[in-house]
């Protein structure tokens, strides 16, 4: 994954080629192109997405030229600019042309709507369409196969069938990702439950699916290594990363088969998504072992969240309820469903998750809530790591609002910065800190630089190794939150929050559900209205002159993490939870 901040680079150099190339000739196709990609990776959307709508449906445009600038939007999922160029060149090119149908089914296909996109792209090979048409029903196609309720990955009739004799205790982990070639709350998870379970007297291995990390860029990784002492397994990293999911899924469970025939694992445990589990499920059936499936988000809502506001010109509700009806979000929602129920047990992060997942049908007692949490030795209290604040151009004495994370649309971080302007309005001296990177992180520094507050008011570090997160938290008085309203904000925990509780950070965060089951108003935290600005700023402005009360606060949540949520006590419940299973454990 290029972290945001190159991309930027590469986007404003794309741009300058643009230029250059359409001074020459306005109607220049791929100058035209790179401009709507260049403009987007520098921040610039808007008026990229300006340019092209307004260049596409030009009556006097080429053709080629308009549909070029469809795909281009597309490309950066502005789905409701391509929908009008698409909508106004076909009255000029035809409606049932080769590529109005072709950039139609491309439209369908990346919002999730796989029964149009392939019989668009049908349509489109019937009328003379080429390759991309073709490419789409694929992919489509592939997409419809995974998302049936029930279905399951063949495994190659050679592979190891009979039952096998397990190792007790030896646990075998199916991850979609992981470090080190990842990072990011998932896989820190993930290595958190190995080191968690190894202190309970088990033996977990780590395995990645298909294509891993080779999705990443890294093209030579080793099929075995270790990542602090656990060992991680890289299952077919040779699959390209194009591949639909139907063959990652495959794949994956062709070689998990074989790894599970080597390592003989008492369990399988794969983590979120379907797929995973879908593989995990195969193996399982054909070895005779049980199958745990970890429920670490809802991906449809995640997906739905993006969608709505990244895919049109628009964030309100009508936007958000037309993902409800998509294939990506009904039938990734039924195929979850589908292989939660078919798991010995389910596991999740938090009781609004478990909630959800109990009212989809699954047996109360089959799921058991195992929630995000700190290693308390490692996420100690210290003071201000001074020479790093000085390095990020913090002055000794300046409060710091801070959060750490991936930058999504959902995570609201857009929120905290206008609720530092409004300080900053108020005549009030604070500073903001973003460790993290993501998508969203140019239109953060675009708003940023919109807001006024871009001088040295909002500071963006990029993403940092985790090892060194601990300083970066070091350097942030009040730890702030800022989640959507969104249901997967409603409904997921994030990990961030835990650490900085143990640090005896004092954390603010968005009233949403999940956030509530972690603080408690005013004795762990403080809550504030989900994407309300102004609440935010005044909630954090009394404790921007109150150390004693940020010092309580602090004190208070770190009290409770090493009461509640500390990984020595998930290991025991991951431990309990096999042993109600029937698998076979260790003589201790």
């Amino acid at each position: 994954m290029v972290p945001a901040r190159q991309r930027a680079v590469a986007g404003r150099f794309l741009d300058r080629i643009a230029a250059a190339r359409m001074r020459r000739r306005r109607d220049d196709r791929v100058g035209a192109v790179l401009r709507v990609v260049g403009q987007t990776a520098a921040g610039r959307r808007r008026e990229a997405l300006t340019f092209a709508e307004s260049l596409a449906t030009d009556p006097a445009a080429a053709v080629g030229l308009s549909f070029a600038l469809a795909r281009a939007a597309l490309a950066v999922d502005a789905v409701d600019v391509a929908e009008r160029i698409v909508d106004a060149v076909a009255g000029r090119d035809g409606a049932d042309s080769p590529t109005a149908l072709a950039v139609r089914a491309d439209r369908a296909l990346r919002t999730g709507r796989y029964s149009d996109a392939a019989s668009l792209a049908r349509r489109a090979l019937e009328h003379g369409g080429g390759g991309r048409a073709h490419a789409i029903l694929d992919r489509a196609e592939s997409e419809l196969r995974v998302l049936a309720p029930g279905w399951r990955p063949s495994i190659d009739a050679r592979a190891p069938r009979s039952p096998i004799d397990v190792v007790p205790g030896r646990v075998l982990h199916l991850l979609t990702n992981s470090l080190p070639y990842r990072q990011a709350g998932y896989t820190v998870r993930a290595q958190s439950i190995a080191r968690s379970q190894v202190a309970a007297g088990l033996d977990p291995h780590m395995a990645t699916r298909a294509g891993f990390p080779m999705s990443e860029g890294v093209g030579r990784a080793p099929r075995e290594e270790r990542v602090d002492g656990i060992p991680y397994h890289r299952l077919a990293t040779n699959l390209e990363p194009a591949a639909g999911p139907d063959r990652v899924a495959t794949e994956t469970a062709n070689a998990l088969t074989r790894l599970a025939a080597e390592l003989r694992p008492a369990v399988l445990h794969p983590a979120s998504n379907f797929i995973n589990a879908q593989a995990a499920l195969a193996v399982g059936e054909r070895l005779g072992i049980p199958v745990v499936y970890e429920v670490r988000g809802f991906l449809e809502e995640t997906w739905a969240s993006r969608r709505a506001r990244t895919g049109g010109d628009t964030t309100d509700d009508a936007a958000r309820d037309r993902t409800s009806d998509a294939d990506r979000y009904a039938g990734g929602k039924a195929a979850e469903t589908a292989v939660m129920l078919a798991a010995r047990a389910v596991v999740t992060l938090s009781e609004t998750m478990r909630v959800d997942i109990v009212a989809r049908g699954c047996d109360p007692e089959r799921v058991v809530v195992v929630p995000n949490a700190v290693d308390i030795d490692r996420f100690t209290p210290r003071p201000r790591d001074a020479a790093l604040a000085a390095s990020l151009g913090i002055e000794p004495g300046e409060t710091v609002l801070g959060y750490v994370s991936t930058f999504t649309g959902y995570e609201g971080i857009r929120y905290l910065i206008e609720a530092a302007a409004i300080l900053r309005e108020r005549g009030r001296a604070v500073r903001v800190l973003l460790v993290g990177d993501g998508e969203e992180r140019p239109a953060l520094e675009a708003e940023a630089r919109r807001l006024g507050v871009a001088d040295r008011t909002v500071v963006f570090t990029g993403r940092v190794p985790h090892d060194t997160v601990n300083a970066y938290y070091s350097v942030i008085d009040v730890f702030v939150v800022p989640r959507t309203n969104d249901r997967v904000s409603q409904l997921v925990t994030p990990l961030k929050p835990y650490e900085a509780m143990a640090l005896e950070r004092p954390i603010v965060v968005s009233g949403v559900a999940a956030l509530r089951e972690i603080v408690t108003d005013g004795e762990t935290g403080l809550t504030f209205k989900p994407e309300d600005a102004r609440d935010l700023a005044n909630v954090v402005e009394p404790l921007l002159d109150d150390p004693a009360r940020r010092a309580t606060l602090g004190r208070a949540a770190r009290e409770w993490v090493a009461a509640n949520r500390t990984w020595r006590q998930n290991g025991r419940r991951y431990r309990e939870l096999y042993e109600r299973l029937g698998v076979p454990m260790p003589v201790s």
